[in-house]
């Protein structure tokens, strides 16, 4: 009764927020011709002669920053792509293909003043940004450079889970697998493992991590939801072990253990994006590859750099990589380029890493919420992560 319960709420529930984030649209659109009006008005400086801001990727931080400076500066976007993706539904694609249209937006659909450039950083200099073409000159720059997946597999035998469009382009193929390993317990890890055994039939999943225990940073109550979600849908899970090589279709750990696996999925290994300023400013790269910065985001190393403001997830702060985080910082970069800007930096912001709730999916119609050390399961938190998604893509 139950299972055929739950996608009849499920839709009702999807079909009610629709119309509540559509109405929430309609505001947020009045919101923005306002601002768009208030600086045509007021706003006396010629676009020409406005101080140029240039934003380094276009993920949750550098799309908020390219939309709230576009009508009072001149606004370049940097980004390898060109769109904006809502990264915690990625995995969504995996399974359900068409997903990628609700969570995928281009960059010049919601950006009506900004320059959009879809290119690859190669380094940053004094007062301009690299490109192999040209260079891009800056008053203020905001690097949102992100992370990516640093893969010790070359073949097309493990496939990285870090673009919706790669996952996309593996629905047909992982319909006919029999056997899928997936490297990593992490959030992400377990989000895939559980997509896949959720949507998909018959297949033999193992998830190996490196730790004693999945998403080891969690509440155990949320660890021993996932582990229970899992394994009863026939899961194996093997824990203290890394995976080191692999010959053909066998992955080996480092414990000699082999797993026979048709498609491998690489869920860890994440680094900071940050290579393109090494040369560059070499004391603002941290041990780990993220970059520092002040507490009012100003890049710094042995000193800080007035116009360069870090955010997102390349930014050095000891918290979870969170789309929440990057939002956060977003905002303060915002308020410090124009307190700059006007002389009032008096009125700079600072920002402080702080507990942020966290929604885990384990398929569609089964989630986890974790805020601190409580956790809320089960069917409520997915509906929860489904109006997060609402109202983060509405914006755009």
């Amino acid at each position: 009764m139950i299972s055929i319960l739950l996608p009849i709420i499920f839709f009702v529930a999807h079909y009610a927020m629709s119309i509540v984030f559509g109405l929430y649209k309609i505001f947020l659109t009045i919101i923005k011709y306002k601002n768009i009006i208030y600086s045509a008005l007021f706003n006396k400086i010629p676009i020409e002669d406005r101080k140029k801001v240039v934003i380094i990727g276009g993920g949750f931080s550098g799309s908020i920053v390219a939309q709230k400076l576009e009508n009072d500066y001149q606004v370049t976007l940097i980004d390898t792509k060109d769109f904006f993706e809502f990264t915690p539904s990625i995995l969504r694609t995996i399974v359900e293909p068409t997903h990628v249209r609700r969570i995928q937006v281009l960059h010049s659909h919601y950006l009506k003043h900004t320059n959009v450039v879809q290119k690859e950083v190669l380094g940053v200099q004094r007062n301009e940004v690299v490109l192999d073409d040209r260079t891009v000159e800056f008053d203020y720059l905001v690097i949102n450079s992100g992370s990516s997946y640093n893969s010790p597999f070359k073949e097309s035998s493990v496939v990285s889970s870090a673009r919706a469009n790669t996952l996309r382009e593996n629905y047909y193929h992982i319909r006919k697998l029999k056997k899928i390993l997936i490297i990593g317990g992490g959030i992400v890890g377990v989000e895939l493992a559980a997509e896949i055994v959720d949507h998909f039939r018959g297949k033999e999943v193992t998830i190996v991590h490196s730790q004693s225990r999945l998403m080891n940073r969690f509440p155990k109550k949320a660890i021993r939801y996932t582990e229970e979600f899992l394994q009863s849908r026939g899961v194996r899970l093997i824990y203290n072990e890394r995976v080191m090589e692999h010959r053909g279709n066998v992955f080996i750990t480092d414990q000699g253990s082999e797993i026979e696996a048709d498609q491998a999925f690489l869920c860890t290994g994440i680094i900071p994006n940050s290579g393109f300023i090494k040369n560059s400013y070499p004391d603002a790269i941290s041990e780990f590859g993220y970059i520092k910065a002040n507490d009012q985001l100003q890049m710094s190393g042995l000193t800080y750099y007035r116009n360069i403001f870090v955010s997102g997830d390349v930014l050095h702060v000891r918290e979870e990589k969170l789309a929440q985080t990057a939002e956060c910082t977003a905002s303060i970069v915002v308020n410090n380029i124009n307190a700059i800007e006007h002389r009032a930096e008096n009125k700079m912001q600072s920002y402080k890493p702080f507990s942020k709730p966290v929604l885990i999916s384990l398929g569609k119609y089964s989630a986890i919420f974790v805020y601190k050390d409580w956790a809320l399961t089960g069917f409520i938190p997915a509906i929860l992560k489904i109006a997060v998604e609402f109202k983060t893509m509405v914006r755009y």
